[in-house]
C-alpha cells in the first residue's frame, strides 16, 4: 500500500487526506498549528458548482451544502457598477441542472470542521512543522522543527501561499503582489438588496464589493481597493476606513458594512504567483495554493484545490506512486494556469479608476460573460477522470 504524507491540514490537506483514503492509499497529515481553533479561522468561501462536484466524489456534499441551508445556495449572480447599474445577470440553477451540482456560500471555519470529520483521528497531527524533506530511491522522509521525522512513499505539499515544501523544491521565489488589498467580513444584515440566493460583484472606481449569505440572515462581505502593500487601517476605525472607501457606492454597500461588528472585518494584502511547468519532482508534489496561488477575482482558489485533490487520488490509487504523481500534474496544470491566469486578468480589471475606462469596462465585463459563458459551463462540468 502506497504511504502519503501531507503537509498542511487546510482546506487542501484535509480534502486531498479524504481523496487518498478513499484511493486505498495510507494517510498521514502534518500541520505546524498546535490547535484546530488556529486553523479554522476566516471569513467565506463560495463553492462553485466544480467545487461541490468535488465533494460529491469525496461523499461531503451533503454535509457541506446543509452548512447554510437554502439561504447559502445561489440562484441568482449579477455584476453591477457602483452607481447601481445592472451589468449582467445569470442563473446558477441552470449551471446546477446542467452539472448536477449547487453553488454554496459557505463560512471558512465550518467547511474545514467538515473536512477534519472527513478523516480518521489518527490521520491528523497537530505541532509538526515541516521544515526540510529528503528523497531517496524508495522513499521520501519528511522532518520537522521538533526533530521528529516521518518516512513515507510520497509526500504532498498542501502547505499554502507561503509553502515550506515548495521552497525545498525550487528554493526562495517571491510572491506577486496583486496591486490591491482586501477587506472581509461576516455581519448579520436583512434588507431587500440582499434576499438569500444572491451573489452579487459590484464594481467600482479602483475597487469591487461582492456579498452572498452563508446561512439566513448571515452575511458574507468583500471590498478590495487597489492599493500599495503593506499598507494597515488607523487603529480601532478600520470600518471608518471601509466606509470612506465605498463612500457614495449604491446601496445597500455602505449599509452592510455599518452593520458590521469593527473587531469582525480582516484586512490583508492579495499575492498570487505566474504560473510554472513544474509542480514537483520525484516522491513530491504540490497541491492547492502551494502548486497554484491566484487571486480571489474568480473565486475558483478552494475550487481548483477540492478538484486537485480528487485528481490526485485517482492518480494515486493504483500502480507506480511517482508516475501517480506526474500523471496528476500532467492532468492539472494546464487547467490551473487558465484559471490563475483569467483570475489574474480580472484583477488588472478591479484596478481601472478613471471615468473613461469605467465606462468601457461597463461595456466590456458584460460582452465578456456573454462570449464566455459556454466556457463557464465547460469549467463548471470538469471532468475528473
Amino acid at each position: 500500500m502506497t504511504r502519503a504524507l501531507v503537509i498542511g491540514a487546510g482546506i487542501g490537506g484535509l480534502t486531498a487526506a479524504r481523496a487518498l483514503m478513499r484511493a486505498g492509499v495510507e494517510v498521514r497529515v502534518f500541520e505546524r498549528a498546535e490547535s484546530l481553533e488556529k486553523i479554522q479561522v476566516g471569513g467565506a468561501i463560495h463553492v462553485w458548482h466544480n467545487g461541490m462536484r468535488g465533494l460529491q466524489r469525496l461523499g461531503l456534499a451533503e454535509p457541506v451544502e446543509a452548512l447554510g441551508g437554502r439561504a447559502a445556495a445561489v440562484d441568482t449572480a449579477e455584476f453591477r457598477n457602483w452607481r447601481g447599474k445592472l451589468l449582467v445577470s445569470w442563473s446558477p440553477r441552470e449551471t446546477e441542472r446542467l452539472v448536477a451540482a449547487p453553488t454554496v456560500g459557505v463560512v471558512r471555519p465550518d467547511l474545514h470542521r467538515v473536512l477534519v470529520e472527513g478523516v480518521r483521528p489518527d490521520v491528523l497531527s497537530l505541532g509538526h512543522e515541516c521544515t526540510r524533506f529528503e528523497q531517496t530511491a524508495d522513499g521520501v522522509v519528511a522532518r520537522f522543527a521538533d526533530g521528529s521525522s516521518e518516512r513515507g512513499d510520497v509526500l504532498i505539499g498542501a502547505d499554502g501561499l507561503r509553502s515550506a515544501v515548495r521552497r525545498g523544491l525550487f528554493g526562495e521565489e517571491r510572491l506577486r503582489f496583486a496591486k490591491y488589498a482586501s477587506w472581509q467580513s461576516l455581519c448579520h444584515y436583512d434588507g431587500p438588496e440582499t434576499r438569500p440566493g444572491l451573489f452579487r460583484v459590484i464594481w467600482g472606481p479602483g475597487a469591487r464589493f461582492l456579498f452572498y449569505h452563508v446561512r439566513a440572515g448571515r452575511l458574507y462581505w468583500e471590498g478590495i481597493y487597489a492599493t500599495e502593500p503593506g499598507g494597515s487601517d488607523p487603529s480601532g476605525r478600520r470600518r471608518e476606513a471601509v466606509l470612506a472607501k465605498f463612500a457614495g457606492w449604491h446601496p445597500p454597500v455602505t449599509e452592510i458594512i455599518a452593520a458590521t461588528d469593527e473587531a469582525a472585518i480582516m484586512r490583508g494584502d492579495v499575492y498570487d504567483r505566474p504560473p510554472t511547468k513544474r509542480w514537483g519532482e520525484g516522491r513530491v508534489t504540490l497541491l492547492g495554493d502551494a502548486a497554484h496561488p491566484m487571486t480571489n477575482a474568480v473565486g475558483q482558489g478552494a475550487n481548483m484545490t477540492i478538484e486537485d485533490s480528487v485528481v490526485l487520488g485517482s492518480c494515486l490509487s493504483s500502480g507506480d506512486p511517482v508516475a501517480g504523481l506526474r500523471e496528476y500534474e500532467r492532468r492539472r496544470m494546464k487547467r490551473a494556469a487558465a484559471t490563475a491566469q483569467l483570475a489574474h486578468a480580472l484583477t488588472a480589471l478591479s484596478r481601472w479608476h478613471k471615468p473613461a475606462a469605467l465606462a468601457v469596462r461597463d461595456v466590456v465585463l458584460p460582452a465578456m460573460m456573454v462570449v464566455g459563458k459556454r466556457q463557464h459551463v465547460k469549467d463548471m462540468a470538469y471532468d475528473f477522470k
